[in-house]
């Protein structure tokens, strides 16, 4: 298939390509139902290509037989059970070898894997002092807290009064 990278999931197979997601790969359950309601293809079992909402449309056009999946509006789905089936799969895979913008979604950084990234990055290293003896950690820079926007306390007294004013204008 490519040089695509390669990630199990619960949900089945997923693969990569530059920070991207381009596949979906699942043959769970050959259920039709979804939140009710009954579809003509099964739901879990086929490949899904992730591709935002924005482009699908597009997609769509170039690719009639890739459907909108109702659990994943994210991507286009092609059930298992489509007639010839494997030739539709690599004809949208020749599109993605071709690396078209259109496919795949960009992988947003887990916030564990960026913490992991942040400690690991090079500490800034002080010139100016010798670091001879010197064998722990470069101190960080101390970070400005950051200030919350004063809330503004209205003055009910003469807002009051004000309104008082102008009650007694129509009044007259």
């Amino acid at each position: 298939m490519g040089n695509f990278e390669q990630k199990s999931t619960s949900i089945g197979i997923h693969y990569y390509r530059d920070d991207k997601l381009i596949l979906i790969l699942t043959e769970d359950s050959k259920t039709t139902l979804y939140r009710g309601r009954s579809y003509p293809f099964e739901l879990w079992h086929g490949v899904f290509f992730p591709i935002e909402k924005i482009k699908q449309s597009t997609v769509c056009a170039k690719f009639p037989f890739l459907e909108n999946h109702p659990g994943k509006k994210d991507a286009l789905y092609l059930a298992a059970e489509t007639e010839d089936f494997e030739s539709l799969v690599k004809s949208v895979l020749r599109e993605i070898n071709k690396k078209n913008p259109l496919f795949g979604i960009s992988v947003q950084e887990t916030a564990r894997k960026k913490k992991a990234r942040l400690t690991n990055e090079d500490e800034e290293i002080n010139t100016s002092q010798p670091r001879t003896f010197n064998t722990g950690p470069a101190s960080k820079p101390a970070r400005k807290p950051l200030l919350k926007p004063k809330k503004i306390k209205a003055n009910k007294k003469s807002e009051n009064s004000m309104m008082m004013e102008i009650l007694k204008r129509r009044q007259k």
